[in-house]
């Protein structure tokens, strides 16, 4: 992925937005490509000039949004049973569908805003979503809020890195690595502690209704 960056951090005018654009849709389609590193670039492209603040930012939520609605779409259409195929399971494998079918279940559609944040997990919930028959409007308000806060907060990192290194790549892609871990840490830490409140909260109605 080091190798996408450089890449990306080297792009010009319109192109930039071009881009950034398709391989966001191209993320949230499944494709096993990390969401914060276009989103980081952007931010560094941003830094240095060559893009600016308002278009980055509303064209990077505009990449967002096509793509886990595509998804969101593609799973309303062909539905739960076009997981199984052999040729899917290499971006959807049968575990993580487990493990969806089973957090839906459970919290319902809150786990759209918190798959958000979760890269592997991301895609198969967006698909299930569709495939589950949930209404758009909602699907598309909780991706939303949800990207209203990392989209924002990836470029952010980004345009920070470029005024922090400059040019030096090389120290760019290690703060990104390093806040990466600790942006992870904190993710699991809050799924954690959502999930225990919500379980906590069904045990407690549970025992009410009995």
């Amino acid at each position: 992925m080091d190798k996408l960056f450089i890449y990306l951090t080297d792009l010009s005018g319109g192109v930039a937005y071009l881009i950034l654009f398709g391989i966001l849709v191209a993320c949230g389609l499944g494709f096993p490509l990390p969401e914060d590193i276009p989103l980081i670039a952007a931010g560094y492209l941003v830094w240095d000039g060559t893009i600016n603040w308002i278009p980055t930012i509303l064209i990077m939520m505009a990449g967002v949004a096509v793509g886990d609605t595509l998804l969101f779409f593609l799973g309303a259409k062909l539905g739960v049973k076009f997981l199984k195929n052999p040729g899917v399971n290499r971006f959807f494998p049968p575990d993580k569908i487990k493990r969806t079918r089973a957090y839906f279940r459970k919290y319902g559609d809150k786990i759209i805003f918190i798959a958000r944040f979760f890269a592997g997990f991301r895609g198969v919930v967006f698909f299930m979503a569709g495939s589950m028959h949930m209404k758009y409007r909602r699907f598309i308000l909780l991706d939303t809020l949800a990207a209203l806060v990392s989209v924002p907060a990836w470029i952010g990192i980004g345009f920070g890195m470029g005024k922090l290194f400059g040019d030096e790549i090389d120290k760019i892609l290690k703060g990104v690595r390093e806040i990466k871990t600790v942006v992870t840490i904190i993710l699991v830490i809050v799924f954690s502690v959502i999930v225990f409140k919500i379980v906590s909260k069904y045990r407690q109605s549970k025992k009410l209704r009995s």
